[in-house]
């Protein structure tokens, strides 16, 4: 087994930890199962790769993100580190080799979504993987617990893998977890006896934390972004508002562009990738960008909004200043919005009789009667049922999300399903143009040689696979799959509306019963992170201070805070 700090040498050039760092790796190497909490951008990730290169086998990293996996993947990659992912984008024949690639050859790193641990495939796979598994991570760990901000339940399937590794440490690391979410996180992932939890500082000593009151959003928002030059994330709530501001950013003369998760995923990767090298100096944005994106150099991140947590602002904010050099987290806030921060909980959960309606007219929507429907998936067109059943869509959103945790059904807001392609004809007829120098041709003839069931069941296609094997623009592949219609073929394009998955059977309304866990204790907790946001935007205390109380943190004046600069 090589030494911790001679694999950090060698791979990352490093001479030294940085603070915390080295006691979660010891206790990793010691077979402890551990949790690290880290401030973002304190390099969590490290604490589980050093380790994992120290023993022998391979490291099973479960990642709520595609956009995190392939960062840290593409990373490792780049160190000579073999490193694959697997996700829902891939094909099915992709999957099986890069599941076979880790089975057989000497892979270090496998990284994988919650959602891909109850498949049929992985579940087989997992029999002959979990031979080589040397450490089960979980990142983002807070996502398990159903007191943390982001709780999702396919996290709690990863208790099940332990019981084909049962001799396997855990390491779970996670950048924000209140006291109650770090007792959940050990409890859920079902800590053995001996295990060790480190908390590292949380205290940002080049990051200014300010709230700043105005009148006009915007116009305060361009003095700020004229006054300190640099890279900025401006973050609003909702799509409307990114697109807006954005607009108005660019008609002030500031290089600026939306992102959210409304935007196709190749526009999304051109977004992002424009902002990360500078080509765009302002990403205004929803809380669907951030997330494993690695940028030093941010100098600003501004909320026009605050977010509904404490854990989702202290994430959002710590994007700047990883490089260590001064950098500001702003939120702006206008003379109604503490009024309606406290509105939040009335707003966004709605009544029992509300979830009620609600599971009803999707029932009478999608025309499924009394003792069916168990199995069917439909997507929803938001705006038409909004506007037939007259409801609004937070409390709508809301109500479809208690309706998926009590188990009546699957709730996607955001499917990013792939484009369908199917050829209808009979065989010989696409020998016609398959020698063709057309990009139809082209692009035919990739999807015969990376996809089977073309003739048959159909296939789902990857628009960025079929644009790296012909070389073409993704935009490009997306034209061409939606001409091939006129040569035979069955397409589909990719969809965006929310996915409904009916779990059981209609129920009457009088048996449909809402869980406690579902609703109540979510009510509670969330009204218990509002009541610390007002608390945050209305304190005179140091900012930094607060933050680190907040998290169970020892804290101390930063003296670059709004109210420490005051007091001064």
């Amino acid at each position: 087994m090589y030494h911790p700090q001679q694999i950090l040498k060698h791979y990352w050039g490093y001479e030294s930890f940085r603070q915390g760092q080295a006691e979660v790796i010891d206790s990793v190497l010691s077979g402890c199962d551990t949790l690290a909490l880290m401030p973002t951008g304190g390099g969590k990730s490290i604490t589980f790769q050093v380790p994992a290169l120290a023993k022998p086998g391979i490291c099973l990293v479960i990642s709520p993100l595609v956009a995190l996996m392939k960062d840290q993947v593409k990373n490792l990659q780049k160190r000579g580190i073999l490193s694959a992912f697997i996700s829902s984008e891939m094909a099915h024949w992709e999957i099986l080799q890069q599941l076979d690639n880790c089975i057989l050859g000497d892979y270090k790193f496998l990284y994988i979504s919650p959602e891909r641990i109850s498949s049929d495939l992985f579940q087989e796979k997992l029999k002959t993987l979990s031979r080589k598994v040397n450490l089960l991570v979980v990142d983002e760990a807070h996502c398990i617990s159903q007191w943390g901000n982001d709780f999702r339940r396919d996290y709690r399937l990863i208790a099940d893998i332990r019981d084909a590794i049962p001799n396997v440490p855990v390491i779970a690391v996670t950048a924000s977890a209140t006291t109650a979410v770090v007792a959940d996180i050990c409890e859920q992932l079902h800590f053995r006896n001996g295990y060790q939890i480190f908390k590292t500082s949380f205290e940002r000593k080049n990051l200014s934390f300010v709230v700043r009151k105005t009148d006009n959003k915007l116009n305060e928002l361009c003095h700020i972004l004229s006054s300190v030059p640099g890279s900025a994330v401006v973050y609003c709530r909702t799509r409307r508002g990114v697109e807006e501001y954005a607009g108005k950013l660019r008609a002030g003369g500031i290089s600026a562009e939306y992102f959210h998760a409304g935007l196709s995923p190749i526009l999304k990767n051109e977004r992002q990738m424009n902002w990360l090298t500078g080509q765009t100096r302002v990403l205004v944005a929803t809380n669907a960008f951030g997330m494993g994106i690695d940028k030093g150099d941010v100098r600003l991140v501004i909320h026009t909004e605050f977010p509904d947590s404490m854990e989702a602002y202290y994430q959002e904010a710590g994007r700047a200043g990883r490089d260590g050099k001064r950098a500001y987290a702003v939120v702006l806030l206008g003379t109604q919005d503490i009024a309606e921060v406290k509105r939040r909980p009335s707003n966004t959960f709605p009544t029992i009789e509300y979830i009620k309606r609600v599971y009803e007219a999707l029932c009478n929507h999608f025309q499924i009667a009394d003792g069916y429907g168990e199995g069917q998936s439909f997507y929803l067109d938001e705006p038409e049922f909004l506007r037939n059943w007259h409801f609004d869509k937070g409390r709508l959103r809301s109500s479809l999300e208690i309706l998926s945790l009590s188990g009546y059904l699957n709730f996607e807001p955001y499917p990013n399903t792939q484009p369908y392609l199917r050829y209808d004809q009979p065989r010989w007829t696409m020998d016609r143009f398959l020698n063709d120098d057309s990009p139809a041709a082209k692009i035919a003839i990739e999807v015969l040689r990376n996809y089977e069931g073309l003739f048959s069941a159909g296939v789902f296609v990857n628009v960025d696979l079929l644009a790296k094997r012909t070389g073409m623009e993704p935009g490009v592949v997306a034209k061409v799959l939606g001409y091939l219609r006129n040569i035979g073929f069955y397409y589909v394009p990719a969809r965006k509306e929310p996915r409904v998955t009916f779990k059981m059977i209609r129920v009457p309304l009088d048996r449909l019963t809402i869980t406690t866990a579902s609703y109540e204790n979510r009510l509670a907790a969330f009204k218990m992170r509002i009541e610390k946001v007002v608390e945050y935007l209305e304190t005179n205390r140091c900012r930094q201070d607060f933050i680190s109380g907040y998290f169970g943190m020892e804290g101390k004046n930063c003296s670059i805070c709004d109210n420490c600069l005051q007091k001064r």
